[in-house]
């Protein structure tokens, strides 16, 4: 069997295209699996690699499952009477008739006949894996190739071949007799550039014969097609050739330029099928071969790394013929491998060049991360924590930091998500998952989820999707705050006043500020790519755990995918590859374990790792007053100046234990010092204006008494403090500079 493959420099092995098998080994397989072996070498060499290749699958048997026509060994016998025939009657010589007559089988010879094909010209002639997948007729046929490997040029000529040269009866006429034509040929693309870059190709190699190029009757001026409403190439025979684009961000009805859901065909081209979108597949494709069992269809790809349809056809299903070849099989190989080397990392050169499903490469999750964090558990079961430990070994499940996600849709409905993080274990664990379905309430029914929900859990943060809740959060908050003041409160009811805390209005497009562990300083990051980087990290690391039986996360966590490079910051969009199986689940997860991170992980700000503390004596100033701030500030530029890594947090203790206060003290020990040396004391502002301090004072705290504010009185006092520092007496009149405006409350 190692006869009919090829490993290349990088140890990947493919088919060989140019394969012979021994005489004994055919007639092995022909005997013990009845293989057909009246015919050409390349069919031989695929039904003992296929057999080979499914022996051992469900599926497969000892049978081989692609149905095709097979390609002829050649010439039938007797044709040599022709050939002298064609060689009289146009004056040819033998060789030539005989290819001619050869292209009315061959594919390959019909393209050197009409195209000028020549083994003998390097510039003009068709590899060797190229005149297999022309010459091919398999019903179900999974090119996998590298980039720049001319699988598309192949696929072009061969679909030339096919409107030219295939018949297809179309039914009967009002004499019973069959109504025969052109085949109806389908290009389907994920991207407009890749539709036009195959119509020209086949454009290019009818307009090399004249013959060929009367036959065509659409196009205008110089061009053999139309590319509106659609692009289409007609035929006279009947034939007709119609692209479609059905890529990301492309309608639901999987076209660009045309609608297709619904469309018949007869043969169906899938071009970088990798790219087209499962869905498009579900609702355009698999219709047409489920109505119609006898339509070709052709898939080619380089792999981006989704376990998808093209993956399953190249790898699971024994009824496709798989052609694998890396771009190695390029003639011209070595003269590009270093520039395409240099220009790749290691997982983008194995996908792009050597055709690999890599894994990862498509996704954001990884498949094994995603499968790897299922355990044997329901949501249903994560409230009892006797559950919690003996099936999950969380010692302190009733001690676990929880945190609650939100994200409300107003379409797919509102999902919950709940995780909890243990402390011991350094586990975040799914507990629960609810979706509340969008209804003409669905508001007050999505408040009342989340009182109960809080409720339930007793959470320490929840993080709601600022977006489309915002009006729903504040309302939350508006609630607990008006529940503060009430008498005789319920348990559920003291629980829900706890929310003007707990519940976070959290902004996918604002930036977030994160601290940096090792020398505090700030970090600031998209609230979006924060909590998707915090999300395949803790993956990544199996620090997340949640229920087998969750589909939903499950299909989301593998559908969710770059949909593209923002052109303005340069950074990833994330979202959806199938708008059906959608994100939201997702969101509201990543939202979950992100409200932990930002509370308490390293980058918090306010959780850093405790190291072990250590006495700095104060410097001795001979009985002088040394101000606890400024042996702060001493220490602190000790600290940088040295070098030492991580983060320092000075202890300080201040007499009154204000800042204010402290600089009180030192004016007085600074007076009294100046004093003793019997210098001259200046008068402080603060002494000239301290009548006026009482007076503000009285009117700052009546303006406090009757706030509004849904946050309670906190706010107010805080703005006042800081319009206090503001109150600067003149330097001659001893009058403030900014006066307060009473009615309208703003300084002039």
């Amino acid at each position: 069997m190692k006869k009919l493959y090829k490993k290349n420099s990088y140890g990947y092995e493919h088919q060989d295209p140019d394969a012979r098998l021994d005489k004994k080994t055919i007639d092995k397989y022909e005997k013990e699996y009845g293989i057909n072996t009246n015919v050409h070498r390349s069919c031989i060499n695929c039904q003992i690699r296929q057999i080979d290749k499914y022996k051992n699958h469900p599926e497969g048997g000892d049978k081989f499952k692609v149905r095709c026509n097979f390609i002829p060994k050649g010439l039938p016998p007797g044709t040599g009477k022709r050939i002298k025939e064609i060689v009289v009657s146009n004056d040819m010589d033998e060789e030539r008739a005989k290819k001619l007559l050869l292209s009315t089988i061959d594919p390959v010879a019909w393209a050197e006949i009409m195209f000028g094909f020549s083994d003998s010209d390097p510039k003009w002639s068709l590899r060797n894996y190229q005149k297999e997948q022309i010459r091919c007729s398999a019903l179900r046929f999974a090119c996998r190739e590298g980039r720049r490997s001319g699988k598309t040029f192949a696929m072009a000529l061969k679909l030339a071949h096919l409107a030219f040269n295939k018949t297809i009866v179309k039914g009967l006429d009002s004499h019973g007799k069959e109504v025969s034509g052109g085949p109806d040929i389908m290009v389907v693309t994920p991207y407009q550039a890749q539709l036009t870059n195959i119509f020209n190709e086949i454009e290019s190699l009818i307009k090399r014969n004249v013959e060929l190029r009367a036959e065509i009757t659409s196009g205008t001026g110089d061009s053999l097609y139309v590319k509106t409403p659609l692009f289409k190439m007609d035929f006279k025979n009947g034939a007709r050739i119609r692209g479609f684009v059905s890529g990301l961000g492309i309608k639901e009805d999987g076209s660009g330029g045309g609608t297709i859901r619904g469309a018949s065909a007869d043969i169906i081209y899938l071009d970088e099928m990798d790219m087209i979108p499962e869905d498009i597949l579900d609702k355009v494709i698999t219709p047409i071969l489920l109505t119609q069992p006898d339509v070709v269809l052709l898939a080619t790809s380089t792999p981006i790394g989704k376990r998808g349809k093209f993956y399953s056809w190249c790898l699971d299903r024994p009824d496709f013929k798989e052609d694998y070849y890396p771009s190695t099989v390029l003639p011209h190989w070595e003269t590009i491998r270093g520039e395409l080397e240099a220009e790749s990392t290691k997982e983008s050169f194995a996908a792009e060049y050597m055709a690999e499903f890599i894994e990862g490469e498509y996704g954001v999750f990884k498949p094994s991360h995603i499968y790897g964090a299922k355990r044997d558990y329901t949501y249903e079961q994560t409230s009892n924590n006797m559950f919690l430990y003996t099936k999950l070994g969380i010692e302190e499940s009733a001690n676990m930091l929880i945190c609650m996600g939100i994200d409300w849709n107003k379409n797919a409905g509102t999902e919950f998500y709940v995780s909890g993080y243990s402390p011991a274990t350094g586990l975040w664990i799914g507990l629960d998952a609810i979706n509340i379905p969008s209804s003409e309430y669905s508001g007050q029914r999505w408040m009342k989820e989340v009182i109960r929900l809080n409720y339930k859990w007793k959470p320490d943060w929840i993080y709601a999707d600022e977006g489309y809740g915002h009006t729903i959060i504040e309302d939350l908050h508006l609630h607990a705050h008006r529940l503060k003041s009430s008498n005789n409160l319920s348990a559920i009811d003291k629980q829900t006043v706890k929310l003007s805390e707990r519940l976070i209005s959290f902004n996918f497009s604002r930036n977030i500020e994160l601290k940096d562990p090792v020398d505090g300083t700030t970090i600031k990051k998209s609230g979006k790519h924060y909590i998707v980087e915090n999300a395949v990290r803790i993956l990544e690391d199996s620090l997340f755990i949640f229920p087998e039986s969750d589909d939903i996360l499950t299909k989301q966590m593998m559908n969710y995918v770059v949909t593209k490079v923002s052109k303005l910051t340069g950074k990833p969009v994330f979202g959806a590859d199938n708008d059906r199986v959608g994100d939201h689940r997702l969101d509201a997860m990543m939202l979950s374990l992100a409200g932990l991170a930002l509370e308490v992980s390293v980058y918090s700000g306010r959780n850093l790792p405790i190291t072990r503390p250590r006495f700095v004596s104060g410097t001795d100033n001979k009985g002088s007053y040394n101000s606890p701030g400024d042996e702060a500030d001493r220490i602190l530029k000790s600290v940088k100046k040295s070098g030492i890594p991580g983060q320092t947090n000075i202890l300080k203790i201040m007499r009154g234990g204000s800042e204010e206060e402290d600089k009180a003290v030192k004016q007085k020990y600074r007076a009294a010092e100046l004093l003793k040396r019997g210098g001259f004391v200046r008068r402080s502002r603060g002494d000239i204006g301290k009548h006026m301090k009482r007076e503000s004072e009285s009117i700052f705290e009546g303006l406090a008494k009757r706030s509004n504010h849904t946050r309670g009185h906190e706010m107010d006092l805080e703005e006042i403090n800081t319009v206090k520092t503001l109150q600067k007496p003149h330097r001659s009149a001893g009058k403030p500079v900014r006066r307060l405006n009473k009615k309208k409350r703003s300084w002039k």
